[in-house]
């Protein structure tokens, strides 16, 4: 065989199987919103900077990202939420899909900075009801971003859309155990280890990916309590979500379960019979159903194999560490690219 019938052969390959991507995923490729915001808060700055300036392996941490969504086949336009003047600096000539909003505040207000842009560009656009159209949300901090996580992660969020029989406001994106542990200290090599949550089904933690339709969420005021405490390693953040739902209708539901998951996670040590009862009523679906109550909105939750989409750089430890194990732990990501793909090339689920 020669080396042109061979090219010709592995394109013929490499399209049938981004084709069958597409076909599996929404009907057009979706816009994707990137928070790069600096916190107002001087205190969650690294080094007093903001972290999507920050540089790992010779790149900035919000490049990463832009270069994952550019490469995506899923991704249309993307809208950088952040300091315009200060990302523009550090990213001359990028491509005209980047588009750069300048942020507003808080990182709700900065999204919907995002939403909106995307909203504009999309004015005159015949294919759906702006409400409708879902839109990828993301933040600027995950070095082990790649096209294949966002592609998968899209794809997943399409199929539950479609499971559902409705076009779900939000689509959360989390990570199970045996997808984060590839990234926990080993004898001689720092690691990340971050509390989880025990469900019914096993242990996830929140991942910085989303698919949503904003428009779809009537309740945005508890969106941003969400994402102002949604960190459950620090206990305060644990305390004050709770006591923010109690003023809210059946919000004493929603404020049990956060409790009842965090009590959960304490008894998990011992594996007790009050463990487990707690653990086989933490069900997905009960979650589900709460987190679309309080937003106004059908929420549904989308399993990532892609651990790394849950290693953001939340103080100078996890920045260090990250840049310290990054070789390494690009090649774990590359190791659950070659499984995903194969399923997706095979036309599997």
């Amino acid at each position: 065989m020669s080396n042109q019938t061979a090219n010709r052969k592995e394109q013929r390959s490499t399209d049938l199987g981004a084709q069958r991507q597409r076909n599996c995923a929404y009907p057009y490729p979706i816009d994707a919103i990137v928070l790069a915001g600096t916190h107002q808060n001087a205190n969650r700055l690294i080094d007093g900077r903001n972290k999507a300036f920050l540089e790992i392996d010779g790149q900035i941490l919000v490049r990463f990202v832009i270069d994952a969504l550019l490469k995506s086949e899923l991704v249309d336009q993307i809208f950088v939420v952040g300091p315009a003047r200060e990302l523009l600096q550090a990213m001359p000539q990028l491509p005209a899909r980047v588009h750069v909003i300048d942020q507003r505040g808080k990182m709700l207000t900065n999204c919907w900075a995002g939403i909106e842009a995307s909203e504009d560009y999309h004015a005159h656009d015949p294919q759906e009801q702006v409400a409708e159209r879902p839109m990828l949300i993301t933040s600027c901090d995950i070095p082990l971003v790649t096209s294949e996580a966002v592609d998968d992660f899209i794809i997943r969020s399409a199929e539950v859309d479609r499971q559902s029989g409705v076009n779900n406001g939000m689509l959360v994106g989390v990570v199970d155990e045996p997808g984060v542990t590839p990234f926990y200290p080993v004898p001689g090599k720092p690691g990340v280890k971050r509390p989880y949550v025990e469900m019914a089904a096993g242990r996830l933690r929140l991942a910085n990916i989303y698919v949503g339709r904003p428009r779809k969420l009537s309740e945005h005021e508890v969106l941003q309590t969400g994402f102002s405490h949604r960190k459950a390693k620090d206990w305060r953040n644990v305390i004050g979500l709770a006591f923010s739902f109690f003023r809210r209708p059946q919000g004493w539901q929603a404020a049990w379960m956060i409790a009842r998951l965090q009590l959960t996670l304490k008894l998990s040590k011992r594996k007790g019979r009050f463990y487990r009862y707690l653990k086989k009523g933490n069900t997905e679906a009960r979650v589900e159903q709460l987190i679309s109550m309080l937003l106004g909105g059908d929420v549904k939750i989308v399993v990532t194999p892609f651990g790394g989409l849950s290693l953001d750089v939340d103080d100078e430890e996890d920045y260090r560490v990250l840049a310290s194990r990054f070789a390494d732990w690009a090649a774990v990501t590359a190791a659950t690219e070659g499984k995903t793909s194969k399923s997706i090339s095979s036309g599997g689920s």
